[in-house]
């Protein structure tokens, strides 16, 4: 891959194939996880580091890259044994630019997630970057530019990536050998991540374990609320994805009940389910319903879920 069959964010890839030859010494890649910041930095950064500037995939500088062994090339991220990435690996950086590029017109080094960075190493990467070797060039990638010093990003170049068009979702896909679906394309939200991860086999289990449970509810019964609790407690590293899937489906149910037409409908591969529980309910218990369920969405902090939101989520299920 170089940067002419880069799919998607095409104003970013403009920018940085005019400055393949000259790049600024600090970039900042910004955006929401899963749009592809990391795999940019690494192509950007291969043809950079090829001799023919091409990311030919024959010269010594792109076989060393694609081996991960060039020694003009470093690509930092924090340990996961560890919450941040300290100051003494900038350090490895920091002493690592001093001995100058060994192949290649540069050295490069993409530090990924840059914002969970501790503050002493932004401090330490900040004097580097105020006073860079002309051969260094830094990408930072960051799904929360908030958290950077804003010290660190004035002395960057900030690329901020956008959601994808259907189009190149599905592009995508297919490059991965994997069929573009209609509810994939509706329900990705223009993530290629979230779209890749709907083929993977637990993520489409889950779902359907969700489904299955909301499909038997029936608004009244407390032994099946006892039941979700206890089942549920496998979502608790990922509540986003439970509720977001909850959401959708009760989003669904309450516009087929309104219009009863199937065209509105997102999960388009689980029409019956959608149309079942829809006929099984009013459109004011699935109304509120939703609007709990969007309530009980904001309360999850990252991967970490209370006992007391989980028994709010079956208080509410059970019309407490």
């Amino acid at each position: 891959m170089n940067l002419d069959t880069f799919i998607g964010q095409n104003g970013l890839v403009a920018t940085l194939k005019k400055a393949l030859i000259r790049p600024f010494h600090a970039y900042i890649f910004e955006g929401e996880k899963g749009l592809g910041k990391k795999l940019l930095a690494m192509t950007f950064s291969k043809q950079v580091l090829c001799e023919k500037k091409l990311a030919c995939g024959v010269c010594k500088s792109c076989r060393l890259f694609d081996a991960l062994t060039h020694p003009d090339f470093k690509l930092i991220k924090r340990d996961e044994d560890r919450k941040e990435i300290s100051v003494d690996a900038i350090r490895e950086i920091i002493k690592d630019i001093s001995r100058g590029p060994i192949f290649a017109s540069k050295k490069v080094y993409i530090i990924q997630e840059a914002e969970e960075m501790s503050t002493s190493a932004q401090n330490a990467l900040l004097k580097t970057l105020e006073e860079p070797p002309e051969y260094a060039l830094f990408i930072l990638t960051c799904n929360n530019l908030e958290r950077l010093l804003p010290t660190v990003v004035s002395r960057s170049l900030v690329l901020s990536f956008k959601r994808y068009s259907s189009s190149e979702i599905s592009e995508i896909l297919k490059n991965h050998g994997l069929e573009p679906k209609d509810y994939v394309l509706k329900l990705c939200r223009g993530n290629p991540k979230i779209a890749l991860d709907f083929y993977d086999k637990e993520v489409q289990n889950k779902r359907d374990y969700i489904f299955d449970k909301l499909l038997s509810y029936d608004g009244a019964s407390f032994s099946l609320i006892k039941e979700f609790e206890s089942d549920f407690e496998k979502f608790k590293d990922d509540f986003a994805f439970l509720f977001e899937t909850v959401i959708y489906f009760l989003r669904d149910a309450l516009m087929f009940k309104k219009t009863n037409l199937v065209e509105l409908i997102t999960n388009t591969d689980k029409l019956e389910k959608i149309v079942e529980f829809a006929n099984k309910h009013t459109i004011s218990h699935i109304y509120r319903l939703l609007q709990d369920f969007m309530m009980l969405e904001k309360y999850p902090d990252a991967n970490v879920i209370s006992d007391n939101v989980l028994d709010m989520i079956f208080l509410k299920l059970s019309g407490g």
